[in-house]
């Protein structure tokens, strides 16, 4: 299917995600369990998507509804701090269950995942996993936080003639694209002031990138997307490497930084990004002072 690309050298294991055959066996009994409640919860929601497209069906809006599926980011390497005392959050996840039994919050080998009476979440090697092949995960802007499989169906308006309407591309696009693309969709002017790009015509088979670049912020972590080229900033990374660049027509998975070998391009790049943050109202992270 050409989802990936055999170019694409996949990225390393994450340094804090340790070797499963390293484990013992009881600790890989347990990981599986978490991710089998994972999965478990993909089927739930697949199901749930099936009985929708059921009942466009059953009314006959099915070829000419356009759908569009997608998640909102990378896999989620975050504890989501449940791990420690009342106080410092597991409250927030706690509580009771519908029988009004306490649930047991926190990442515990202990605790049997699976049932309504426990909270925890998959950690950094199920998404470092999830992630594959690449880098990173969930608030870094680097392509494992920021990079989201997107599925448009539409069969009224992308199949007959469109003899590509199949095919995967691998072009970036934003959030804020499917506004414009549904403005377009639906006949009406894309309004001035949204940065969004329609990629209605995409759809229909032509050959078409976005025309501008794409910016990120998020908890410090910043970047810039422009044309093959990604500049990109790290604040979580462990080893603090400063601007990052790629060619991503090369290297999707972010393995080889060009950055000293770019510098003008990066000085470009960077300050491209402050110009941007600087109109759209990006502020100093942390916004508060961290004791």
């Amino acid at each position: 299917q050409n989802l990936i690309p055999s170019t694409w050298e996949c990225s390393p294991r994450d340094v804090h995600c340790p070797a499963w055959e390293e484990m013992d066996d009881k600790t890989q009994q347990w990981e599986n369990a978490r991710m089998a409640t994972y999965a478990a919860q993909i089927k739930i929601m697949d199901e749930g998507i099936g009985r929708i497209v059921q009942s466009l069906r059953d009314t006959g809006m099915y070829d000419n509804t356009v759908i569009f599926f997608l998640c909102d980011n990378g896999g989620c390497a975050e504890y989501l701090k449940e791990n420690g005392e009342e106080g410092h959050w597991p409250e927030f996840y706690g509580g009771l269950t519908r029988e009004g039994k306490k649930i047991d919050v926190g990442n515990l080998q202990h605790l049997e995942p699976g049932g309504e009476e426990t909270f925890m979440s998959y950690d950094l090697p199920w998404a470092n996993a999830s992630n594959t092949p690449f880098r990173l995960f969930k608030s870094w802007v680097h392509e494992g936080g920021i990079a989201t499989p997107f599925v448009v169906h539409w069969p009224e308006a992308l199949s007959g003639e469109n003899k590509d309407h199949e095919r995967i591309c691998h072009s970036p696009w934003i959030m804020m694209d499917i506004v414009a693309t549904c403005c377009e969709i639906g006949g009406i002017p894309i309004p001035s002031n949204l940065e969004g790009e329609s990629f209605l015509s995409l759809l229909r088979g032509e050959r078409t990138r976005r025309q501008r670049p794409i910016f990120w912020e998020h908890q410090g972590n910043c970047a810039v997307r422009d044309g093959k080229w990604k500049l990109v900033y790290g604040r979580c990374e462990d080893n603090d490497e400063g601007w990052e660049l790629y060619d991503m027509s090369k290297d999707r998975t972010e393995l080889h930084n060009l950055a000293s070998q770019n510098k003008d391009r990066v000085e470009q790049m960077i300050h491209m990004w402050k110009e941007w943050a600087d109109r759209v109202g990006v502020k100093p992270w942390p916004l508060h002072p961290i004791p």
